[in-house]
């Protein structure tokens, strides 16, 4: 055989990709063993399970019954030995626990299989029960308005750590009387992660914070007060995030969004101190 009836071949060869021309040495790429990544074992709308195996050694799962709308969520660490995959799971649903998991595991054809039945696909990003909606935030947001601390309930929360982005909306009601408290801090392009993010009202400003406190949300002459007017100060002080819970600390001072405009007490700026936030996604 000649050797022009080799040039350009494809081999595969004991697992090994290789591409050669005549005369040349062959390059030997090995087929990827790992199952680092991102997986997802779907059974139609019934249940999805989605594993994250991080590069650093973490995992995160997410369990979901999409017929009963429940879901379960778990994290740690992993590793390999052998053709053995293990789990060492050190929270459950946001709650402490402890255990390892074993799986067999293989990946053929670019997917993940685990004790020889369960196949996952690759998919591009991890999902998070909030993804869901099959729960609720609970928790506190609680401050010292004008020396009075005030409980908020949780109204709406948008977490996107992989956007660096994070939105608090809070309600509180005594009587008739009700007011609102928004928190937003933004580290994109960033990852959202623990850290310091200070009110900055200039273009191009990195890990800002913004703050908006409203005594009376139904008024139609007050627009209420927050941080983009006047340069105030204000620190939101993030302590811990996943997209499944969130604490941190906070203050700033707020004035009238509307220049001109006073407090339906006939205050000209708020002070908001003590700020604390816990909050689980269930």
């Amino acid at each position: 055989m000649t050797c022009d009836l080799f040039r350009g071949r494809v081999l595969l060869v004991a697992g090994y990709l290789s591409v050669a021309g005549c005369g040349e040495a062959m390059p030997v790429i090995p087929i990827s063993t790992s199952p680092q990544g991102i997986w997802r074992l779907s059974q139609g709308a019934v249940s999805e399970s989605s594993l994250h195996l991080a590069s650093d050694g973490l995992f995160s799962r997410v369990v979901t019954d999409l017929s009963g709308g429940t879901c379960a969520s778990s994290s740690g660490s992993w590793r390999t030995d052998g053709e053995t995959l293990l789990l060492t799971v050190t929270t459950l649903s946001n709650a402490p626990a402890s255990g390892v998991e074993s799986y067999r595991f293989v990946i053929e054809n670019g997917y993940l299989k685990l004790d020889g039945s369960e196949t996952f696909a690759p998919i591009d990003s991890m999902v998070s029960c909030a993804d869901y909606g099959f729960g609720d935030w609970i928790g506190s947001l609680r401050a010292s308005v004008k020396g009075v601390e005030v409980v908020f309930e949780i109204a709406d929360v948008f977490v996107d750590t992989y956007g660096g982005q994070l939105q608090i909306d809070g309600l509180s009601s005594t009587g008739s009387d009700q007011s609102r408290m928004l928190l937003r801090i933004d580290g994109s392009p960033e990852p959202l992660a623990t850290g310091v993010f200070t009110v900055q009202n200039v273009p191009g400003a990195t890990d800002t914070f913004y703050g908006l406190y409203h005594p009376e949300p139904g008024s139609s002459t007050f627009s209420g007060f927050d941080t983009t007017r006047l340069s105030p100060s204000g620190t939101f002080t993030l302590s811990a995030v996943s997209p499944e819970h969130v604490t941190a600390t906070f203050s700033f001072r707020a004035n009238p969004r509307v220049e001109g405009e006073v407090g339906p007490d006939g205050a000209t700026f708020a002070q908001i101190e003590s700020g604390r936030i816990d909050i689980v996604y269930r």
